[in-house]
């Protein structure tokens, strides 16, 4: 049963990334790109990694995978963060086109 649900979850967090990459292209502006790609990866990426700990069976696996997960929600939004704001510091702005209201 475990391991239906993990592969499930797996599943779900390909379809996730697959969001996030399809995002870059439907989104026109850098800081909306920036920041939908960011959630929707690092949503993906949780929920790929609880479907690879219920896979797993192992506690050595899983608190592997655990510590991956917790570096990965601190790191993953803290670099978009920063890539956003060094994009703003540096004057990059969004240029409005005509009919744009």
């Amino acid at each position: 049963m475990t391991e239906v649900l993990g592969q499930i979850l797996i599943g779900a967090g390909l379809v996730f990334c697959m969001i996030g990459i399809y995002s870059i292209l439907f989104y026109q502006d850098f800081y909306a790109r920036v920041v939908i790609t960011s959630k929707v990866d690092t949503m993906g990426m949780i929920t790929l990694l609880f479907g690879v700990m219920l896979v797993s069976g192992s506690w050595v696996v899983t608190l592997k995978v655990l510590a991956l997960m917790i570096f990965d929600m601190m790191t993953g939004p803290l670099a978009t963060t920063g890539i956003a704001r060094s994009a703003f510091k540096c004057g990059y702005r969004i240029k409005r086109e005509f009919g744009d209201d």
